[in-house]
C-alpha cells in the first residue's frame, strides 16, 4: 500500500466530485446564453454547451487520474504503480499550473487563490502523486 498515492487519488476524486457537482450548479447553470458571445460553430446556446462540455471533460480527467492513483497505490506494485503514479502526477501538475497560471494572469492578484481552493488542491494532489511515485 502506497499511502501517498491513495491519499492523492482520494483528493483527486474529491476534486472531481466538487468540480462536477458544485461547478455545474454554481457556475455552469448560471451562465446566461443571452450574455454569451456566439462562436464560429453556432450561437450563444452552443457557446454555453461547449463551456459545459469542457467543464465536465476536466471533471472526468480529475476522476480518471484520481482513480488511477488509488488503484496504483492500493492494488498495483513496482514499475506499473510507479508509471501510473508518474502519469497522474504530471496530469495534476498541468492542471494546477493552468489553474494558477490563468488565475494569476487574468486577475494579477492573489485574492482568487484565497477564495477558491482549486489551484491549491490540484497542487497538493500533484505533490502527493509525485512523492508517492518517486
Amino acid at each position: 500500500m502506497n499511502v501517498l498515492l491513495v491519499v492523492g487519488g482520494c483528493l483527486g476524486i474529491l476534486a472531481a466530485v466538487i468540480h462536477g457537482g458544485a461547478g455545474e450548479v454554481l457556475v455552469v447553470r448560471r451562465l446566461s446564453p443571452e450574455v454569451l458571445a456566439p462562436s464560429p460553430f453556432g450561437g450563444p446556446v452552443l457557446t454555453k454547451a461547449m463551456i459545459q462540455v469542457s467543464w465536465h471533460i476536466a471533471t472526468i480527467a480529475f476522476l480518471t487520474l484520481g482513480s488511477a492513483l488509488v488503484v496504483a497505490g492500493s492494488a498495483l506494485h513496482g514499475d506499473t504503480a510507479r508509471g501510473i503514479g508518474l502519469v497522474a502526477a504530471a496530469g495534476f501538475t498541468g492542471f494546477a499550473a493552468i489553474a494558477a497560471g490563468f488565475g494569476a494572469a487574468r486577475t494579477r492578484s492573489l485574492r482568487p487563490f484565497l477564495r477558491h481552493p482549486g489551484p491549491a488542491v490540484l497542487a497538493l494532489t500533484a505533490a502527493l502523486a509525485w512523492a508517492g511515485a518517486l
